[in-house]
């Protein structure tokens, strides 16, 4: 009986690692695409990220998620840049004020976890 409830306990666990669920950092972790393919996001560890892309070369930072906030920091700086969770579905999360812009633009950013 013991070795059925540990068979079930680990295999849960290894069920929630795949479990789409941006929060849940084992699923987080790897490669994030946006659509149109010129953006990327690579959540290498809990607190480490790489974004690379057409708008980016391969810039490295340190990040933490807080109350739905995505919180990023350029190596080597105090600096940090907060960008809301707008929607977490499935395989899919917004990023709000990813990119630049002028005036009143869209600065969202979605991201789709790779395969």
């Amino acid at each position: 009986m013991l070795v059925g409830f540990f068979f079930i306990s680990v295999s849960c666990s290894k069920d929630g690692d795949k479990d789409p669920n941006f929060y849940h950092l084992p699923y987080r972790t790897g490669l994030w695409i946006s659509p149109n393919k010129k953006d990327t996001l690579e959540f290498v560890s809990s607190s480490s990220l790489v974004r690379k892309g057409y708008y980016y070369s391969r810039e490295e930072y340190r990040y933490s998620i807080e109350d739905n906030v995505l919180f990023i920091t350029a190596l080597y700086s105090d600096l940090s840049t907060q960008h809301p969770i707008l929607k977490v579905e499935g395989n899919t999360v917004v990023l709000d004020n990813m990119y630049v812009t002028t005036g009143l633009g869209e600065n969202s950013g979605t991201f789709i976890k790779a395969p």
